[in-house]
């Protein structure tokens, strides 16, 4: 085979590799870094990397990095998304190569800092999901004499599905349909307890570690087994869906929601907290009201959900995933 044809078969077998490992229940993933590796075969560069998007801060963060000096990508990381070529970047899902970019628009700290070291060429590929989530960036340059070739271009283009796969945390083992809606909020905790938000509006600190959702997740996580629950607390009551992410954490999405069966914010609190145990006046300290103000509010909850006492209300608080927080 000839030069292209190997680069095209290796391609196809990185390709082949990812897609495999994220239809298999159970299976190890590739790391980004050895993807990263196996890439030089279809695509010969001197440095990549590929960094995932943080919507909270509106930057990219490093998952693996081959030849790049740290303080180079960071540069690319934090100044590339207010270059107004990140912008077209994202809009064409296209490969777009340094050499290609009009001389004007070489301005700002990534471009200086490329020709400041030298940088022969780049090749910058925006990543999305499959559902249309933003997910990252890869990156590459050439050093000497080198540019990248259309055949780069075109392989990038054929392999930016399952790199935006393998950079997801949000990606599944097994398909099926995604639980995330287009206006829910969503964040995985990892299997370390470290939570990475996905929406701008991940509510992260409920599921840091030592909360009762950073418990959930690793509860679900560990037993590989979707979940929901009901969150509420602070006048909030929030729809929470976890499901176990190919990447060993879980996959958390949320949505406000009214409380269930006509209760108030406040009824849906104090029905939350029976089944810890907590007395009217555990209760009453946790809420911040007084123990007379507690024993109404349990009396109208045992009314409107139809609950016979105290214990048959605390049994379902628990069936209907109610949590404190």
């Amino acid at each position: 085979m000839d030069v292209a044809s190997d680069r095209l078969q290796a391609a196809l077998r990185l390709r082949s590799a990812v897609e495999s490992v994220s239809a298999e229940a159970g299976s190890t993933d590739i790391s980004v870094a050895r993807i990263l590796f196996e890439l030089a075969d279809a695509v010969p560069y001197q440095n990549a990397a590929l960094s995932w998007w943080d919507p909270v801060a509106g930057t990219h963060r490093t998952s693996a990095s081959l030849g790049y000096r740290a303080d180079l990508i960071d540069v690319v990381n934090k100044c590339m998304p207010l270059h107004p070529l990140f912008a077209q970047l994202r809009q064409q899902r296209l490969p777009m190569r340094l050499f290609d970019v009009p001389e004007p628009m070489r301005t700002g700290p990534v471009f200086e800092s490329i020709f400041f070291h030298k940088y022969s060429d780049g090749l910058s590929q925006c990543l999305h999901a499959r559902d249309g989530r933003y997910i990252g960036m890869l990156n590459m340059s050439t050093t000497g004499e080198h540019r990248f070739d259309e055949l780069s271009v075109v392989t990038v283009t054929l392999l930016s599905n399952v790199l935006a796969e393998a950079l997801d945390p949000l990606a599944r083992r097994v398909p099926s349909t995604p639980r995330v809606g287009p206006s829910d909020a969503a964040l995985v905790v990892a299997a370390d307890g470290s939570v990475r938000a996905m929406t701008a509006d991940a509510p992260v600190d409920l599921f840091g570690a030592g909360t009762p959702g950073g418990r959930l997740a690793h509860e679900v996580a560990a037993a590989d087994q979707y979940a929901d629950f009901v969150f509420v607390g602070a006048g909030s009551v929030l729809r929470v869906w976890m499901d176990p992410a190919r990447s060993g954490g879980t996959l958390v999405a949320i949505r406000p929601d009214d409380p269930p069966m006509e209760l108030t914010a406040r009824e849906a609190e104090v029905l939350a907290l029976l089944p810890t145990g907590a007395s009217n006046s555990a209760i009453a300290a946790r809420l911040r009201i007084g123990p007379a103000t507690v024993a109404t509010h349990l009396e109208r909850i045992l009314r409107k959900i139809d609950a016979p006492n105290r214990t048959a209300a605390a049994a379902t608080a628990a069936r209907w995933g109610l949590t404190p927080i």
